[in-house]
């Protein structure tokens, strides 16, 4: 296995670019059990960039060392992840490594709402589901497929 960086063409945001992204690479061929996006701002203007963990077919881009940070959009068993979910089972049946929440301890029995959008983040090669309290004594993602529009989008 080896990754890949690629700076995609298209300009789609949020949920959009992820689908983009991952049919970009089924299209081509390309096999990754792993795909991170991540804003890179060490360019005069900032980019939004992929990383991909390549088990098989050619990839473009360039071949790098596995990145430190990004934000995951495929990881193993991430198609299970609809509906609820005890944190050991998600755990367990996923490529997910660790859950952490915001302001609370969770234990193995906690149920997870998936809602069926799960984007964990990468973190020095561990996948990291970040989630937060809701409704009914559950926790859930804190990043959510289609995010609230704040002030009828004009910021």
């Amino acid at each position: 296995m080896r990754w890949v960086r690629l700076v995609p063409e298209f300009t789609s945001v949020g949920a959009h670019f992820d689908r983009e992204v991952l049919s970009a690479l089924d299209k081509a061929g390309v096999a990754a059990d792993l795909v991170l996006t991540r804003v890179e701002r060490t360019g005069p203007v900032a980019e939004t960039v992929v990383f991909a963990r390549v088990t098989s077919g050619l990839a473009p881009g360039t071949e790098v060392d596995p990145p430190e940070t990004g934000r995951c959009i495929r990881f193993d068993g991430q198609q299970r992840l609809t509906g609820k979910h005890r944190l050991a089972d998600l755990v367990r049946d996923t490529g997910i490594d660790g859950v952490v929440a915001i302001g609370a301890t969770l234990d193995l029995d906690t149920v997870i709402d998936t809602g069926g959008f799960v984007r964990p983040e990468y973190r020095d090669g561990d996948l990291v589901l970040l989630v937060e309290r809701a409704a009914g004594g559950v926790f859930q993602p804190v990043e959510v497929e289609q995010p609230h529009e704040c002030c009828a989008g004009s910021h």
